[in-house]
């Protein structure tokens, strides 16, 4: 696993002393660990210096705590790396452990700020740099759902995690951009329920807010995903040439999403099953997909290098609702009008 989380905890008396400052103090003496240059950071804790400085300073409100030791204690985790990081840093694995959650949380809290639904003049950027990168008109945002391995839970829940691959999980479902940003995220479902389940319970979050008309435009999804006139999904079956038009320009843009989950899962390896599994319960897990949620869109936003040997995201549709829904007609209508007017030739 690779998850690698934080935060540095000030003693009070520090809390007005210049920035740079602070941060030479952030390490006790014999740890030195923001000497050690990016490439060396980015690799045990997946942010370079400025970044771990600027989050730091987001969480120090929620994380700093007076001490009897002058100075900083740092918090490092990195999932079953902990014994690597607690070395690099000189920081216990026990008090890396006893950490972990109080760092989460903090992590957590900070998802409005960084996971946001776009609006207004963000929202007409996004559909024209859609339809710039793939040729299809007035996506929003790109929606899928991503299996995220957990240990077998204990208790009558267990048969819910088991996913339809085999082996337990949480089903996150995220909406991408098309910079790979994450700009909304449902992380709660055990492995077992549908994409279509997720999205359709999700009334009173972001399905209300588009079956109400307050973005214009829509999402794409896979053929798991009911077609609305505010979700599209691929044409099933199809006849003209136009809809294979439709087609090839939905599957290219949709693919970001699918890179999205790569370059999310290869950064924290926790979250793919060639990094093992999370040991942890599905309310924890839960918070860790936040957290790293978190993480990814700073990454995305600082523009970082996406991490090496990006774990392959297999496209693996669930049955296809095309047409076999409450609202289908509505959404027939707004595809086939799509499709007539941008990719019939």
């Amino acid at each position: 696993m690779a998850a690698a989380l934080l935060v540095g905890m000030f003693d009070e008396e520090d809390e007005h002393i210049h920035r740079n400052i602070m941060a030479e103090r952030l390490l006790r003496p014999h740890n030195y660990v923001l000497n050690f240059p990016d490439h060396i950071l980015i690799s045990f804790y997946r942010l370079p210096r400025h970044l771990i400085l600027n989050l730091v300073e987001e969480l120090r409100p929620a994380l700093e705590r007076p001490t009897r030791r002058h100075g900083a204690l740092p918090v490092l985790v990195q999932g079953d790396f902990q014994t690597e990081v607690a070395s690099l840093s000189s920081v216990s694995q026990p008090c890396i452990s006893r950490n972990l959650m109080e760092v989460t949380k903090a992590i957590c809290n900070l998802a409005p700020n960084y996971i946001q639904f776009p609006r207004g003049e963000e929202l007409l950027r996004i559909k024209e740099e859609f339809l710039r990168q793939s040729g299809m008109p007035g996506v929003i945002g790109l929606i899928d759902g991503s299996l995220f391995p957990i240990k077998a839970p204990s208790g009558p829940s267990e048969p819910a995690y088991m996913c339809r691959k085999g082996y337990h999980a949480i089903n996150v479902q995220a909406i991408g951009d098309q910079n790979m940003v994450i700009r909304h995220l449902l992380a709660k479902w055990p492995g077992s329920i549908h994409d279509s389940f997720i999205f359709n319970t999700s009334k009173k979050d972001i399905n209300a807010y588009l079956s109400e008309g307050r973005a214009s435009g829509w999402l794409l999804g896979d053929s798991g995903y009911p077609l609305k006139p505010y979700l599209m999904t691929p044409v099933m079956n199809e006849q003209t040439e136009a809809e294979k038009r439709y087609n090839v320009a939905h599957k290219r843009c949709r693919s970001r999403q699918e890179r999205l989950y790569g370059i999310w899962k290869g950064r924290w390896r926790c979250h793919d099953k060639s990094g093992g599994y999370l040991q942890y319960s599905p309310e924890r897990v839960v918070m860790f997909v936040k957290a790293t949620a978190v993480l990814h869109n700073i990454c995305r936003m600082a523009n970082l290098p996406d991490p090496e040997n990006i774990p392959a995201m297999v496209e693996d549709e669930e049955e296809g609702h095309d047409g076999m829904h409450d609202g289908a007609q509505t959404g027939r209508t707004a595809r086939n009008n799509l499709i007539a007017h941008y990719f019939t030739r």
